[in-house]
């Protein structure tokens, strides 16, 4: 197995130990008049904990009659690594992978394509991602039609659903969407989730429960609203609305809104409203106590939420300013993060007003440098 695709489970408990110690220097440096709570440690499988999975194709030969090979590469790398087995990966991506290398390398499916993309559940629910360089809606080696009963001959040999792609094309097989069916346990709770082709997922699903749970009791007992920025396909939305009475959840997409919107009613909560809106928007509502026309149908209180909490996972780059601006308001703030630089960043933007009341380390991409993290601050009294 290649390093860029190798566990190291002797290594296990030092790298964790390494990257835990820096997040608690950098949580130290932000707020350092004040003691910091003990980190809780949510450690992940040494192996088989990656529910998604990314190979690019590499062609060796001339088109049509090339050799197609699953490859990653070292970072800074460009030398192609040849993947057969990929420990990281579910069982279910290893016992998918040489069933979609053999069926790729006929022409039909294989001729141009340039990756191919697992996303897999605990379920043993899959969905194979098919990109291609040419056009699926009709080229002149293939029509569509005849893509398509290949991947329906590969939807029967794994069960997987089957998605093709190309410029502004998208073609699905074996079902009637592109989604996957994912049980995540909180907490005594089975929430079920559609999880998306192509829309972000927590990518290791045994991690990711532990966030769920930790973030659920760290809101046990709330009184009132909750406010979540960045609420994605509503992951974390469906696991916390039962500890408030009302949530408000905000997200720019449109596609994340509508899978936020599903994923609520499978789990029967009825006391979110998400909404399509820039954080501008937010902020100006919870600012002047006003409810702009893309909030008026929400039945919350807008000008209310700054005594209750919020919930904050944003992307690497963290909270922007608005959005600190909007944290700040808040009486308690949970703040999950996979970047705990700018999370130690956002802290001390907070910490005049807020002090940490606990800390804790998910390893959601183990033998890496990265650390997904989560804080909860209170407002000083």
């Amino acid at each position: 197995v290649p390093a860029v695709a190798r566990c190291h489970p002797e290594l296990y408990d030092e790298l964790l130990k390494e990257k835990v110690a820096t997040l608690e220097a950098s949580l130290r440096s932000a707020t350092s008049y004040a003691p910091l709570p003990t980190v809780e440690v949510h450690e992940s499988e040494r192996e088989h904990f990656r529910m998604r999975a990314a190979f690019q194709v590499w062609h060796v030969g001339d088109e049509p009659d090339c050799s197609r090979h699953l490859v990653m590469y070292e970072h800074g790398n460009r030398d192609p690594h040849e993947i057969d087995r990929f420990p990281m990966g579910s069982r279910k991506i290893n016992e998918l992978m040489p069933v979609v290398r053999e069926a790729i390398q006929p022409a039909v499916l294989g001729r141009k394509i340039i990756d191919v993309r697992f996303l897999t559940t605990q379920t043993d629910d899959a969905l194979i991602a098919l990109a291609y360089n040419r056009d699926l809606k009709g080229c002149k080696e293939f029509t569509t039609e005849e893509w398509e009963q290949a991947a329906q001959d590969l939807h029967q040999k794994t069960g997987a659903t089957i998605v093709g792609r190309s410029r502004k094309f998208k073609v699905v097989v074996g079902s009637n969407d592109d989604t996957v069916t994912e049980k995540l346990e909180v907490n005594g709770r089975a929430l079920t989730y559609a999880q998306q082709e192509g829309a972000f997922t927590q990518p290791n699903a045994g991690v990711c429960e532990k966030m769920l749970a930790w973030a659920h009791d760290a809101t046990l007992g709330s009184e009132g609203d909750l406010c979540e920025l960045y609420c994605g396909g509503g992951t974390f939305t469906v696991a916390l609305a039962p500890n408030f009475e009302r949530v408000v959840a905000t997200e720019l997409s449109k596609a994340s809104v509508a899978l936020a919107e599903r994923n609520l009613a499978t789990n029967s909560i009825n006391n979110v409203r998400v909404a399509r809106v820039p954080a501008e928007e937010v902020a100006g509502a919870l600012k002047t106590g006003t409810t702009p026309r893309r909030l008026q149908n929400l039945d919350v209180d807008l000008s209310q939420m700054g005594r209750g909490s919020l919930f904050v996972d944003p992307p690497r780059a963290g909270l922007d300013e608005t959005c600190s601006q909007i944290a700040a308001g808040f009486d308690r703030i949970i703040y999950v993060s996979c970047n705990p630089e700018t999370l130690a960043r956002d802290v001390r933007l907070l910490a005049p007003t807020h002090s940490i009341k606990r800390v804790a380390a998910f390893d959601q991409f183990p033998y890496t440098d990265h650390l997904e993290s989560g804080v909860v601050l209170e407002r000083r009294a």
